[in-house]
């Protein structure tokens, strides 16, 4: 059997694991027999070649999590609601500027209050800005001109601070799929990223607000540097929990859209979120990055094993349960398993579910709740009437 590796950050890893289990990599993508494992980049992921991977890197489609706007929606969608992660956002497009102005009406010119704008569908900061005002917002639009679709959003104006900087944290989250199973593993580690100079309230300098991997400096990880900076009872009883609730519940917004590409046994994308958090260690999420990923300046440890767990959970034959990852040593965390409709989460130890979730009709399932409410009220309820039922054939008697 054969693969196809086209991974640019970690080849070598890819090419190690493979090759030590006796698959053999193609260097022409012109083929016409079946392929084992292929990882291919986002662009390129409609070669021809690829319809025949076994195992696929690639998603039919991820703008059901990759664009922001599509994003929102689904999550509005299917909670009813906004959840507290996701900041106050409107979509909007250029004809529309006249609406989104409203937003400013009755904003104080001494303290206004800020937003953000996004380009809806693009990524590494391209297009973000600050504005706090109709004409502010006119001119970032006129700027980045080849934009037509945004969202604005509040704008988180009280972050945590490492060094003085505002940051964001890059949580990896791996996604698997096959005509039996989804399911999804959270990453133990991940990176912080800084903004490059020091935060000040009343300054909107893209420099200061907009956090990210622009050099080594910028670069922290999660959760080691958490730890050092506010420490691990901080990340375990606070931050943590909030992770593990955005990553699930914006993957469970959307399982019924994804589907693996071309004829794949197996798909799988790695999936990074970046999550915001203020002073209060309150968490957002801000994006999630689902097309392509970078790892500018990733530490030696990282490029060397991160990708070679990915394999281990990717390549397994049955879903790792969190017992056997621990056994095994990868630093992941099963979090989300959906088979026949019925998706389980809140895993403890080895397959111990608290609640399970039926897709079919998006209602949450709560056997124990149920039998407590039978236990608690409907029993003692039915006792009470027999007694009265009792009395009443007494008293007649």
């Amino acid at each position: 059997m054969s693969f196809i590796n086209n991974n640019k950050f970690f080849k070598k890893s890819i090419d190690d694991e493979l090759t030590k289990i006796g698959y053999k990599e193609l260097n022409n993508e012109n083929v016409k027999n079946k392929i084992f494992f292929c990882d291919v980049d986002y662009p390129n992921r409609n070669n021809p070649s690829f319809t025949l991977c076994q195992i696929v890197n690639q998603l039919e489609d991820i703008n059901c999590l990759g664009n922001k706007k599509t994003q929102y929606h689904n999550h509005l969608k299917y909670y009813k609601k906004r959840p507290d992660y996701l900041p106050f956002t409107v979509p909007f497009c250029r004809d529309d500027i006249d609406e989104i102005s409203q937003l400013f009406l009755g904003n104080p010119r001494e303290s206004p209050k800020v937003y953000i704008v996004k380009p809806e569908n693009d990524s590494f900061r391209n297009g973000v800005g600050i504005v706090r005002n109709k004409l502010e917002l006119m001119s970032h639009l006129d700027e980045y001109y080849m934009y037509p679709d945004w969202i604005i959003q509040d704008y988180i104006d009280d972050p945590l601070l490492i060094n003085g900087k505002k940051f964001h944290m890059r949580i990896y989250v791996i996604y698997i799929q096959t005509k039996d199973y989804q399911m999804a593993y959270l990453s133990d580690v991940g990176f912080i990223y800084t903004a490059n100079k020091d935060f000040e309230r009343e300054t909107f300098d893209n420099e200061i607000v907009l956090s990210g991997e622009s050099t080594p400096n910028n670069v922290f990880s999660v959760p080691d540097d958490f730890y050092r900076n506010f420490g691990k009872k901080v990340w375990d009883e606070k931050v943590k929990p909030q992770i593990v609730k955005i990553s699930r519940e914006t993957l469970l917004a959307v399982l019924d859209k994804l589907q693996c590409k071309g004829q794949a046994e197996k798909c799988f994308k790695i999936l990074g979120y970046d999550i915001l958090i203020n002073n209060d260690y309150k968490c957002y999420l801000a994006e999630i990055n689902a097309r392509s990923i970078t790892y500018k300046y990733p530490n030696e440890h990282f490029l060397d094993t991160f990708y070679r767990n990915i394999l281990k959970l990717v390549l397994a034959k049955e879903p790792l349960t969190n017992k056997e990852l621990k056994d095994k040593n990868i630093p992941f965390e099963r979090i989300l398993f959906n088979k026949s409709g019925q998706v389980t989460e809140h895993f403890s130890g080895d397959r111990i579910p608290d609640m399970r979730f039926s897709l079919n009709n998006e209602k949450i399932v709560k056997s124990q709740k149920f039998n407590n409410f039978y236990l608690k009220v409907v029993l003692p309820f039915l006792v009470l009437v027999l007694i009265l039922i009792f009395i009443l054939v007494y008293l007649k008697h």
